[in-house]
């Protein structure tokens, strides 16, 4: 059993190295048809605001997207956003983008059920997760929204099966995501500042980040089970 686990983490952290190369051949590309704007970050600030109103509209239809066509982890648009129209208002749009793409995911799954999701996430994982929301409620779902997971932004989509109510639900989703936002939009932000060296170190520290995160989602998925578990122990005692 050892074995199988290990060979995972080996693969995991080859796929995260894979990765950083792949960001790296990207940001060159780019350094090398947009690398003025990039030497010169104020720039491309004044380049972005010129659009007007497009800006920060783009800002909530990327964060739509990302959330309800291709469920992805949002941090790399928080960070971007950050970086090209500074923190105010950025973080105001992005946080308005993540409750828009959130209500859109909610009221699919309520209107379409349970297929839709059975086409997009394993069986195995739907079914573990859908009877931990069951019997975990609430506080659970909270905590698949604030840590990242195995089911990541389709936590949305299950959160809409529940008999739980919008306005509850999009509290749930602003408590638990603005931290994040409020810390990736403002590295994004600050940024612009960033030498060589700090970019390789901001560099250094993601894939960490990545190459622990995807070699401990099982514990992870444990822990948010066991503090859930201990959140509805202390709720059904106080009732």
């Amino acid at each position: 059993m050892e074995q199988p686990r290990a060979q995972k983490r080996v693969i995991s952290i080859v796929l995260s190295g894979f990765l950083l190369i792949g960001v790296i051949a990207i940001f060159l590309f780019l350094n090398r048809y947009l690398g003025r704007y990039f030497r010169n970050p104020e720039e491309l600030r004044v380049l972005v605001k010129n659009w007007g109103l497009w800006a920060p509209l783009g800002i909530v239809v990327l964060q739509l997207i990302q959330i309800v066509f291709a469920p992805l982890p949002g941090n790399l648009m928080a960070f971007a956003g950050g970086y090209v129209l500074g923190f105010w208002p950025t973080i105001v749009w992005l946080v308005i983008g993540v409750l828009i793409g959130a209500t859109v995911a909610f009221f699919i799954a309520r209107v379409s059920g349970r297929q839709l999701l059975k086409m997009f996430v394993p069986e195995d994982t739907l079914a573990r997760f859908d009877s931990l929301v069951v019997r975990k409620g609430v506080f659970y779902i909270f905590l698949l929204i604030l840590v990242p997971n195995p089911l990541g932004d389709w936590v949305y989509y299950l959160a809409g099966l529940t008999k739980m109510p919008l306005f509850l639900f999009l509290s749930l989703v602003f408590i638990a995501r603005l931290p994040s936002n409020i810390l990736e939009c403002w590295v994004g932000a600050s940024a612009v500042r960033f030498g060589y060296r700090e970019w390789a170190i901001l560099g250094a520290i993601a894939l960490i980040f990545t190459a622990v995160y995807l070699t401990n989602q099982k514990r992870i998925e444990k822990l948010l089970q066991r503090v859930a578990e201990k959140g509805s122990n202390k709720s059904a005692a106080g009732d």
